[in-house]
């Protein structure tokens, strides 16, 4: 019997240091070693065996009683911990949702981005080509209407030498005219010739004011002259009309032309203004997603740490609760040893 005691004590004292390795605040006045001791001297003073079971009777129901309160501070705890672990694990699902669609975003933006500023690019070399020739177009047009404008003077200045050389004939015809007045003339027809550029139409009428003064019939050959010269003007005035309506055809295919680079200038211009806004747009989209991205992942972060501290201090919670019920239930399997012990012992003694 003092063996079994011992062994019993043995037992006592591994369970004590589990305990005590394991504090709870639940009846922190019960202890086994003192039952063992109230036990051994009941039966050394030979004390009813209802009063040693009493003692052991009370100390089950303290060790049950405490394990009911841990039960439910454990089931409490369980419970929130299963909450905070799948809220956290929600959020983190959550934030990964979150920062898949935003960079699925900021991919695509980023894409749309860069062919947006190539196509932009590319829109504004056109731009700049078309506005060249718009240039090119006006500064030619301006050459023409020069061109024509001394065309136009020259026609009229020759028109006006011819109607002089008609009235030099028709002086000549009167023997009213000078030597003079016709070699000054004929310089005035040679050069409206050369600005007109039609010197075989006027070669004819020059020759024939040049000869004149040789004619012995001076009167037939002004007549003539007048025919000739009227001739002349006639064919001056069909080639003036032939270039104003050149001129004319010139002007409208210019025009035209600067109408369809006008038309493609104004084009280019909206779609420089839609692609540089659509530019902007998705600048500010990814200015928006890369914050939702950052906010994402931090938010990730936060509640994975949660998460992880939570999942710890719950296994904490399940180490200490498997412990110290492990302790409990060997503190039973004391006491029904002692109850076992303390029937054996008052059986031999009757």
């Amino acid at each position: 019997m003092k063996i079994a005691f011992t062994v019993l004590v043995v037992l006592a004292i591994s369970n004590a240091s589990m305990m005590s390795k394991y504090p709870l605040q639940y009846g922190g006045k019960r202890s086994i070693m003192n039952i063992m001791v109230e036990v051994e001297n009941k039966i050394k003073t030979h004390s009813p065996l209802d009063s040693i079971k009493g003692i052991l009777n009370s100390f089950k129901s303290a060790v049950a009683q405490e394990q009911s309160g841990h039960d439910d501070v454990y089931n409490g705890q369980k419970a929130e911990c299963d909450s905070e672990i799948a809220y956290r694990r929600l959020e983190v699902e959550d934030s990964n949702g979150t920062l898949k669609i935003a960079n699925g975003i900021l991919k695509t933006a980023n894409i749309l981005l860069k062919k947006t500023q190539a196509t932009l690019g590319e829109t504004e070399n056109i731009l700049n080509t078309v506005s060249q020739h718009i240039s090119l177009i006006n500064d030619a047009r301006k050459e023409d209407t020069q061109s024509y404008n001394r065309g136009a003077v020259s026609f009229n200045d020759a028109i006006n030498a011819i109607d002089d050389s008609i009235d030099l004939a028709n002086a000549l015809a009167k023997g009213e005219a000078s030597l003079v007045q016709v070699a000054d003339m004929t310089t005035k027809l040679m050069q409206s010739a050369i600005a007109t550029k039609m010197n075989k139409s006027f070669m004819q009428a020059i020759g024939a004011l040049a000869q004149i003064t040789q004619e012995e019939d001076s009167t037939g050959a002004a007549e003539r002259l007048g025919q000739l010269l009227q001739t002349l003007r006639n064919t001056v005035e069909e080639a003036w009309a032939l270039y104003t309506a050149e001129n004319t055809n010139a002007l409208g295919l210019f025009s035209q032309q600067k109408d369809l680079y006008l038309g493609s200038q104004v084009r280019l211009d909206n779609a420089k203004t839609h692609l540089s806004s659509k530019a902007e747009n998705l600048q500010g989209t990814i200015s928006t997603q890369t914050a939702v991205a950052q906010a994402a992942s931090n938010k990730r972060q936060r509640n994975q740490t949660l998460w992880d501290d939570a999942a710890d201090l719950c296994h904490s919670f399940d180490v200490e609760y498997e412990t110290v019920t492990a302790g409990r239930r060997q503190e039973l399997v004391l006491v029904n040893e002692l109850e076992r012990l303390a029937t054996r012992r008052a059986a031999e003694q009757q």
